[in-house]
């Protein structure tokens, strides 16, 4: 079948060399960079399989995440326990708000295994087996960027957090930062030449539940078990790790807890679950008075927890400010809790924390599956994002 007129014409606008124009704008960036604020992410995905040249344009234009992430969900279960894993897996993403899932390949977990995401569209994969590796993938841009491994103690292996500031297309403010048992490395994606530098966390002590990272610009922030807190800055000419040895007034007993750092609205906050999410506590941080203040979530803002993950939100999709919704990861459980009834599993719980209550919990509810359709691998927040082509900064400001 032949292509109707307007869809060859449509073609035709895409030039095989677009870096043969000597301005660097073309007239679809302009329509393009005036209707990107009136349209949702998912309308964006849609005009990028019009055609050739829809697809041009709006790669030009990039996309900033839309205001509620996504929600990577664990890898599909696969039909054949003998078969070999495959390097590549296409895995689900579902968008809450509205209530669908979109799909995109991403490493297989029989060779690398996800650890971390960013507020930049960015997902951050290490090996499963030597030679130890890390890799940068955005799965929407079909992106991905490999580095080296930083450490050469064999016990940080398995052992160690990580967290990636920024897309590396910036390459002055992006930061991926690993923590490891008295160990901080980090480097910047986008200058690979620069290598790896390492830092000195005297004290700090990786536990896969009850340790946790998180940045604020380029300062990131560890927390123990024991509730103490290091801190570095890393742009600073000559960073050094800072510690507090904060305070902690638990409303529960010192029962096991899982341990999420959290960003909100400039201020570092420090979330204590359970393992059922049946019991949860909200600190922030003061760093002057070396204490965790017991806090409520504060502004319009919705917190999304999880390992590598975890961030600060507009409410949205019916959810009210302060509700907390946790990712299901059961690699962190030390028992089974993945059941919520006979055959039923989970992707996510929403729970929400009142000040004045003695429970401090006055809704929890599990989102199910039908078991057997996935993994019982762990889900990941994830915020969709595609970094512009350089020269759509013309288009845009033109």
């Amino acid at each position: 079948m032949g292509r109707s007129p307007r869809r060859r014409r449509a073609m035709a606008a895409a030039p095989s060399d677009p870096g043969k124009n000597p301005r660097g704008v073309l007239p679809g960036d302009r329509i393009f960079a005036s209707l990107a604020p009136y349209i949702t992410f998912a309308d964006h995905l849609r005009l990028r399989i019009v055609c050739r040249a829809w697809r041009f344009f709006s790669r030009r234009l990039g996309r900033r995440p839309p205001p509620f992430p996504w929600l990577m969900l664990p890898e599909p279960a696969s039909a054949s326990q003998s078969a070999p894993a495959p390097a590549n897996v296409r895995r689900q993403f579902y968008d809450i708000p509205g209530g669908r899932p979109y799909a995109y390949d991403v490493p297989g977990e029989g060779y690398h295994r996800c650890v971390a995401s960013s507020a930049c569209g960015w997902l951050v994969f290490v090996s499963v087996d030597a030679p130890r590796r890390l890799v940068l993938a955005n799965p929407v841009a079909g992106a991905r960027l490999v580095l080296s491994w930083p450490f050469k103690e064999k016990n940080a292996e398995g052992r160690f957090h990580a967290a990636l500031t920024s897309s590396p297309a910036d390459r002055r403010a992006c930061f991926l930062v690993l923590a490891t048992d008295r160990l901080v490395a980090y480097c910047r994606p986008g200058q690979q030449d620069q290598g790896w530098l390492t830092l000195r966390a005297p004290g700090f002590r990786y536990d896969p539940a009850a340790s946790d990272i998180v940045t604020v610009g380029a300062m990131v922030y560890l927390v123990d078990g024991r509730r103490k807190v290091w801190r570095a800055d890393l742009v600073d000419p000559e960073p050094k790790v800072e510690r507090r040895n904060t305070a902690c007034q638990l409303p529960f007993g010192e029962s096991s807890m899982r341990h999420y750092l959290v960003e909100s609205l400039r201020h570092v906050h420090l979330v204590l679950a359970d393992e059922h999410n049946a019991r949860v506590a909200l600190f922030r941080l003061d760093w002057d008075k070396k204490m965790w203040m017991q806090d409520r979530v504060r502004g319009d803002r919705v917190l999304l927890l999880g390992r590598g993950c975890s961030a600060s939100v507009p409410a949205a999709s019916g959810r009210p400010p302060g509700m907390l919704l946790f990712a299901h990861q059961p690699s962190l459980s030390l028992v089974d809790v993945g059941g919520c009834g006979a055959g039923l599993a989970w992707f996510w719980a929403e729970s929400w924390v009142d000040d004045g209550s003695d429970d401090m919990l006055v809704l929890k509810k599990k989102m199910h599956h039908r078991q057997g359709e996935f993994t019982a691998g762990d889900s990941f927040w994830f915020f969709p994002a595609i970094d512009p082509d350089e020269r759509a900064m013309v288009a845009s400001q033109a």
